[in-house]
């Protein structure tokens, strides 16, 4: 689950911009069967149910309600759409329309607001219509792939409308202290430069499985031979098994979060200039070298701060404030029985 809520928290409206709607509609891209449906997303949900799936304190969800707000997520990111649909997801974005509509109800109107959306909709359309013709297909016309997506112009307005309250308010809780502090106290935004051989316990050059106890001891070789003067370059040609670095000297740059839990933290411990004990990871072991780890420029992870704390800002809210007294998605019970029948099959 928390995985889940992750996957779909990352896709939050309120972080949509206008490069995302016109990425997200009609981009053209070669190979892609969308002569039916330019977005490619598959048949868009009914968005006509009066049944109510959801009742908070404030008001109530219809099952069409909640299928618009899925069409409309799915039409900015078409790859939500099969997750999306699952009853478990539907959980999640159910509560997640409802935080949306509680925020934007705390924020005033203004035609700041308004404008902003009609000028994403411009641009959306004026994008679609100047994508080139492709041979076989149809030109694309905004109004059908809204259509085809199950939503409205006016659904799209509205939505974005939300978006922009939802965003200002939420942006409006992060202060620059709090952005600043993130930043001293994280490792997050470390630049970290180094080198390493990873030696393989999945397979080789020629296929075959390593055991755990042999790789060990050839990583412990490689080390051996990087501490004798051995250079990187000739050492990490010779024995590392990652493809991406093996032909520069296994060198890395990065931060900590792009890298595996235990390849993390020997990047952010292991002394400097020190060829260190091979470190394990799912992937093997790993000789690591770090030659410089600096501080990024707050200026450059300024926005990457926010992003998170208005993602965390979001998540209490709905964890906090949306306070539901029912809930009846379609197909939960389904889902339900299907697992318990797994289990009791297991048995």
């Amino acid at each position: 689950m928390q995985r889940l809520k992750k996957s779909l928290l990352t896709s939050l409206s309120v972080l949509l911009a206008v490069s995302l709607l016109l990425a997200g509609c009609g981009s053209g891209e070669e190979g892609a069967d969308d002569s039916e449906n330019p977005t490619g997303q598959g048949e868009p949900l009914p968005t006509d149910s009066k049944k109510v799936v959801a009742e908070y304190e404030g008001g109530k969800v219809t099952e069409g309600e909640l299928n618009r707000y899925i069409n409309l997520m799915v039409f900015f990111q078409p790859q939500l759409a099969m997750m999306a649909q699952s009853p478990e997801a539907k959980e999640e974005l159910v509560k997640q329309h409802i935080a949306e509509k509680e925020i934007s109800n705390k924020v005033k109107d203004n035609k700041k607001h308004e404008k902003e959306a009609d000028e994403a909709i411009k641009q959306f359309e004026k994008s679609v219509k100047e994508q080139p013709e492709q041979e076989g297909q149809e030109k694309q016309d905004p109004d059908k792939i809204l259509k085809d997506s199950g939503i409205t112009k006016d659904d799209l307005r509205n939505f974005l409308i939300q978006n922009n309250k939802v965003t200002e308010y939420l942006e409006s809780q992060v202060k620059e202290k709090d952005l600043k502090k993130e930043y001293e106290e994280s490792d997050a935004y470390l630049n970290i430069d180094l080198n390493h051989v990873l030696i393989s316990t999945q397979e080789d050059e020629e296929g075959k499985e390593r055991s755990d106890k042999e790789a060990k001891k050839r990583a412990e070789e490689v080390k051996k031979k990087l501490e004798d003067g051995g250079k990187w370059k000739e050492i990490a040609e010779k024995y590392s098994d990652d493809p991406g670095s093996k032909d520069n000297s296994g060198k890395y740059e990065g931060t900590p979060d792009q890298w595996v839990p235990e390849f993390s933290e020997a990047a952010l411990k292991q002394p400097l200039k020190e060829i260190g004990d091979p470190v394990k990871t799912d992937y093997g072991y790993h000789v690591i070298r770090v030659n410089k780890r600096e501080k990024l420029p707050f200026d450059e992870v300024k926005e990457e701060i926010k992003g998170t704390k208005v993602r965390e800002s979001f998540q209490t809210f709905i964890d906090e404030e949306v306070k539901l007294t029912k809930l009846e998605i379609p197909g939960a019970e389904k889902q339900d029985k299907d697992q318990k029948d797994d289990e009791k099959d297991k048995e």
